[in-house]
C-alpha cells in the first residue's frame, strides 16, 4: 500500500516476571472506582496518551502519540470492535480474558485492575511515567489458595490500523511489516512503512514465549508467561512501552526506563510517578468533590496538552482522546479559558509553557474559530471571545505568579491583539463585534453580550498589566454599551429588562449559549449576582418561558438548541451562584459522566453523558478549576514545575 507521506512508529514494550510478595498502594491514595464494563480509564504523559484502557477487561483499545508533521495525533489501533492489546491469563493451561474487575486510581491517575477468580487474584496496573517516552504495564498474579497452581499471564497484540486523528479517525494507508528489533531480543518492531521509516511502534517479550502472527495482514504476537505459584505466592510481571522517531529511538526510550526500573525498583518508579500526579492535585475536604475534581485536573493537564514526538512542541488541544467528536485541534477559547486557570491550579510552570505556545505558534491566528496544533486555520471564522482569551488568562497568570516578564515578551502579539479587537468596534453602537458565538455557530446579529463582557474584562486586564488609562476608558465606555443595547425588554414572561445573548442596535435574541454563558457575567466582575437585572436574567433562563431551561427536569440546566441538555459549563457557572449551587452539586457528583471523566454534558431527565462530548480535556479544565476556586481549602500554591521557560 502506498502512502505520500511517510510514517512509522515504535512501542517497545518488555517483560519481566519475578515471584515476590504482593504489592498494594498506600491505602489513603488510592480512590475506588464504580465503572460500568464499557467505561474507560484514560492515563498517559507528556509524549504517550493511553485514552480507552476498557474497564471491562483491561485491553488497550489504542494508544496515540502527537504529531506536528500530522497536525494531530497519530493512534494505532485493533481492528474495527477489537482491541490493539488485550491481556489474559491462562490457569492450568486454560486461557481466559480479565472480567469483573473493581478498578482504583493511585494519586487519581495511575488506574489498576483487580480481578479474583479460580483462587487467584488478578492485578494490572497502567503507569506512564513523567519525563519518559514510555509506560508500564504490570501484571500481578497472587495464588489465594492452599495448593500450587499453574498459571501464564499474558498479552495479545494485533495491529489492524493506524489513523490520523485531527477531530476523528482518518485511516493510513502504508505497508505494515514486522520485523526484529534492531537493540534487544524478543522484541519485534512493527513498521508503518512508505519510502522510510519516519516512526514505528513494537512489543517486546523478554522472559516470555512469544508467538509471531500475521493473520488477515494484521501483524502481531501472543506473549505469555508460565509459572507454578507456591500458596500465597505472586508472580509480578511488567510490560514497558516506548515510542520514537525511529526503531532505535523508541527501542532506547523503553531501554532507559527498563533500567530506571533496575536502579530504583519497579515499586520506586511507580512511586516516583505517583508523587507526580500528585502535586498536580488539590483538596476540597470532600471524597466525592476531590475525586472528580483532581481526575479531570489530570486530565486536562495530560490530555489538553502534551508533547509532539517528532518536534518535542509543547502544544495544546481539545483532547488527546477520539471519544470527542472534535479531538486534537486548537481552540483559544478551550485552551485559555477553560484548562489554563487549571494549570495554574496545579503546575504554574507549564501554564507559563503555554501561554509561550499560544503567543508563538499560535499567535498568526488568534481569534479564528478552530486550528490545527500548527497554528494553521482549520475551520475559519471570527469569534471575538477567542481573540480576547489570551489578554484574560496572560493576566490570570500575572496574577498568580507576580511574573511580569511576559508581558513584555509578548508585547509585540499583545499589541497586535489590542489592534485587532478595535478593528471590530462598531462606532455606532460602541459594541464589538463577532461573527459566530462560543458555540461555534454563525450569528445573524453581531454582537455577542457575553463576549462583549469578556471584551470589557480583557480590556481591564491588559490596562492594568501595561498601566494604560485609555484601554480603562475604552472599557468604561464599553461596560456602558452593554447595558444600553444588551439588556433589553421582550422577553416572553420575563419581569422586566434581561440580559440578550446576542444584539443588534434594534433587535436582540433571548436564549443562553453555554459555552459563553450570560451566567458567567458575574464571575467576570460585570455584574453582582444580586443585581436586579442579572437577578431577573437568571429567572427567566431557568422558567419554562425559556424552551431550553430544563427547570423541570432532575437533572436538568440552562442548555441551548446547539447544545440541548445540562452542559459541563453550565453545571461549573452554577456552582459560583448561590441560586444554583446545589443543582450543580447534585448533577456535579451524581452522573456518571464518562467513567469519571467530564463530558460535553448530561442529559437533562436521567444525568446519562452525552455521548459525542466523552472525554472533554479543556472542558474538564473549566470544571476542576471551578470546583477548587469553590472549595479547594489547602491554600495551595501552584508548584512551579520543572519546566518554566515558555518557547
Amino acid at each position: 500500500m502506498g502512502i505520500s507521506r511517510r510514517l512509522s512508529f515504535l512501542m517497545a514494550v518488555t517483560v519481566f516476571a519475578t515471584a515476590m510478595p504482593a504489592w498494594s498502594a498506600p491505602a489513603d491514595r488510592d480512590t475506588a472506582l464504580t465503572l460500568a464494563p464499557d467505561d474507560v480509564i484514560p492515563t498517559g504523559n507528556d509524549w504517550i496518551a493511553l485514552p480507552s484502557i476498557r474497564a471491562g477487561d483491561a485491553s488497550i483499545k489504542d494508544f496515540n502519540v502527537i504529531s506536528m508533521r500530522y497536525r494531530g495525533l497519530i493512534e494505532f489501533a485493533g481492528a474495527d470492535g477489537a482491541p490493539l492489546i488485550k491481556p489474559f491469563i491462562a490457569i492450568n493451561g486454560v486461557r481466559t480474558p480479565l472480567a469483573n474487575l473493581r478498578w482504583s486510581l493511585r494519586d487519581y491517575w495511575l488506574p489498576t485492575g483487580t480481578m479474583e477468580a479460580a483462587g487467584l487474584r488478578t492485578r494490572i496496573s497502567f503507569v506512564a511515567p513523567p519525563d519518559t517516552r514510555a509506560a508500564i504495564i504490570r501484571f500481578q498474579v497472587t495464588n489465594l489458595t492452599d495448593a500450587p497452581i499453574k498459571v501464564a499471564p499474558g498479552m495479545d497484540v494485533n495491529w489492524a490500523r493506524t489513523s490520523r486523528v485531527t477531530y476523528s479517525p482518518e485511516p493510513l494507508t502504508g505497508q505494515r511489516t514486522m520485523s526484529p528489533t534492531p537493540i534487544d531480543t524478543d522484541m519485534e518492531v512493527f513498521n508503518y512503512k512508505t519510502d522510510d521509516t519516519q516512526f514505528a511502534w513494537g512489543f517486546a517479550y523478554v522472559g516470555s514465549h512469544g508467538v509471531l502472527h500475521d493473520a488477515d495482514g494484521n501483524p502481531g504476537v501472543t506473549a505469555e508467561h508460565e509459572a507454578v505459584l507456591a500458596p500465597g505466592q505472586t508472580l509480578d510481571v511488567h510490560y514497558l512501552i516506548g515510542v520514537g522517531l525511529e526503531e532505535y529511538s523508541a527501542a532506547y526510550a523503553m531501554r532507559v526506563l527498563n533500567k530506571r526500573i533496575d536502579r530504583y525498583g519497579l515499586d520506586g518508579v511507580i512511586d516516583q510517578a505517583a508523587a507526580e500526579a500528585g502535586r498536580h492535585t488539590r483538596t476540597t475536604g470532600r471524597a466525592d468533590l476531590d475525586t472528580v475534581m483532581n481526575r479531570n485536573l489530570l486530565f486536562t493537564t495530560y490530555f489538553a496538552w502534551g508533547r509532539a514526538l517528532d518536534t518535542e512542541q509543547f502544544v495544546g488541544m481539545t483532547s488527546r482522546s477520539n471519544r470527542y467528536y472534535v479531538s486534537a485541534a486548537y481552540w483559544d477559547r478551550d485552551a485559555l479559558l477553560w484548562s489554563f486557570p487549571a494549570l495554574l491550579d496545579t503546575d504554574i510552570g507549564r501554564a507559563r509553557e503555554a501561554l509561550g505556545y499560544v503567543f508563538g505558534t499560535q499567535a498568526r491566528n488568534i481569534g479564528i474559530h478552530s486550528r490545527f496544533i500548527d497554528g494553521v486555520v482549520l475551520e475559519d471564522g471570527f469569534e471575538l471571545d477567542e481573540l480576547v482569551a489570551p489578554l484574560v488568562a496572560l493576566k490570570s497568570y500575572v496574577d498568580a505568579t507576580g511574573d511580569h516578564s511576559l508581558v513584555d515578551r509578548y508585547a509585540p502579539q499583545i499589541d497586535t491583539i489590542t489592534q485587532r479587537i478595535f478593528a471590530m468596534r462598531d462606532p455606532a453602537t460602541g459594541l464589538y463585534e463577532t461573527f459566530q458565538d462560543a458555540e461555534d455557530e454563525y450569528v445573524q446579529k453581531p454582537f455577542s453580550v457575553y463576549d462583549n463582557v469578556l471584551t470589557w474584562r480583557a480590556l481591564n486586564d491588559l490596562a492594568a498589566l501595561q498601566h494604560r488609562a485609555d484601554l480603562r476608558q475604552s472599557a468604561e465606555a464599553l461596560k456602558a454599551a452593554i447595558l444600553k443595547y444588551g439588556a433589553r425588554s421582550g422577553a416572553k414572561g420575563a419581569s422586566g429588562p434581561i440580559f440578550a445573548a446576542t444584539v443588534s442596535a434594534t433587535g436582540a435574541d433571548f436564549m443562553d449559549v453555554p459555552p459563553g454563558s450570560l451566567l458567567k457575567l458575574p464571575a467576570l466582575g460585570f455584574i453582582s449576582e444580586d443585581d436586579p437585572l442579572f437577578a431577573r436574567t437568571y429567572a427567566w433562563l431557568h422558567s419554562p418561558d425559556y424552551e431550553y431551561s430544563y427547570s423541570s427536569e432532575p437533572w436538568g440546566l440552562p442548555g441551548s438548541y446547539r447544545l440541548p441538555f445540562t452542559t459541563s459549563w453550565s453545571v461549573a457557572d452554577h456552582l459560583r451562584l448561590k441560586g444554583g449551587t446545589a443543582r450543580a452539586l447534585k448533577v456535579l457528583t451524581g452522573s456518571p459522566w464518562d467513567g469519571g471523566i467530564i463530558t460535553e454534558g448530561v442529559k437533562a431527565d436521567s444525568g446519562i453523558p452525552d455521548q459525542q462530548g466523552r472525554a472533554f480535556a479543556t472542558a474538564a479544565g473549566y470544571v476542576a478549576h471551578t470546583i477548587c476556586e469553590r472549595y479547594c481549602i489547602d491554600g495551595k500554591e501552584a508548584p512551579a514545575g520543572r519546566r518554566g521557560k515558555a518557547r
